[in-house]
This record gives structure tokens, C-alpha cells and sequence, in this order.
């Protein structure tokens, strides 16, 4: 069944439809198959998949079409102002407003033990509490 193979869970990868129990987006499928690729070479090129995992990505996508393969975070709301979702910026991956700077950017410096000061050197258009603003979406968005 192809909905128990296919999560878009908002937990990973900011809801990006994937296979189930892996981290290989329907897209990455997608993209080798319209590359030309048979399943086998998809399956060579991705050895966690199993072909009824191929199968189902391309049924889904034949199902759901390009404009679903994107990500699917949760809207920042009221309560998270500095971040922006766009599918027009940064194709849907969350970013601190006005910039083109993902969260994923600055939780990456984050999670590797960057202080803020140091983010804010590497990334200077930003502000600390852009950096805030960013762990906390973050944090809030995959619990």
C-alpha cells in the first residue's frame, strides 16, 4: 500500500515526502527515474530501498504530482514572526525572514557547537535573535 510506504511526517526533513524508515525523498526517486534510470539502477543507487518502495514513490508521485514533492513545515505562526515559509524561497525549507538564510543553516552551526557570536560572524545579515528565533522554531517544530 502505497500511503503505508510514504510519510510526510513534519518531524523529518521538515515533512518532505520520503520512503518510510529511510531518509530518500520521493523526489530523489522522482529525479533518477526521470533521469532514466530502471528501478534497478534506483535500487543500486539507493540499497535501503526495496522496489515496491520505488513502486509506491512513483505511484505517489504520479498521484500527487511535482508541487507535493516539497517540504511541509509547520506554518511559523504568530508566535515565531522572524521565520518565513515559501515555497518561492529556498522551495518551501523554512528561512529567517527577508533573507534566503535556512534554518537548517543556522541550527547546523548550532548543533556544532558554534556559539551565536560565531553564527552571527559566519552569518552576518542576521541578528541574535534571528539565531533564537531559529532554535526555537526549530525545537518547537520537532517535538
Amino acid at each position: 500500500m502505497v500511503a503505508a510506504r510514504i510519510t510526510t511526517d513534519p518531524t523529518i526533513r521538515w515533512g518532505t515526502p520520503c520512503i518510510a524508515g529511510t531518509d530518500v525523498s520521493v523526489a530523489r526517486v522522482v529525479a533518477l527515474h526521470d533521469g532514466g534510470l530502471a528501478v534497478p539502477a534506483i535500487l543500486e543507487a539507493c540499497p535501503e530501498l526495496t522496489s515496491e518502495d520505488v513502486d509506491a514513490a512513483l505511484e505517489w508521485y504520479l498521484e500527487h504530482g511535482r508541487e507535493a514533492l516539497g517540504p511541509r513545515p509547520p506554518e511559523p505562526g504568530e508566535r515565531h514572526p522572524r521565520i518565513a515559509v515559501d515555497r518561492a524561497v529556498q522551495g518551501g525549507y523554512p528561512t529567517l525572514r527577508g533573507t534566503r538564510i535556512p534554518v537548517d543553516t543556522v541550527l547546523g552551526y548550532w548543533e556544532h557547537g558554534f556559539p551565536v557570536e560565531e553564527i552571527l560572524a559566519e552569518l552576518p545579515s542576521l541578528s541574535p535573535d534571528d539565531v533564537r528565533a531559529a532554535i526555537a522554531y526549530d525545537a518547537e517544530a520537532h517535538r
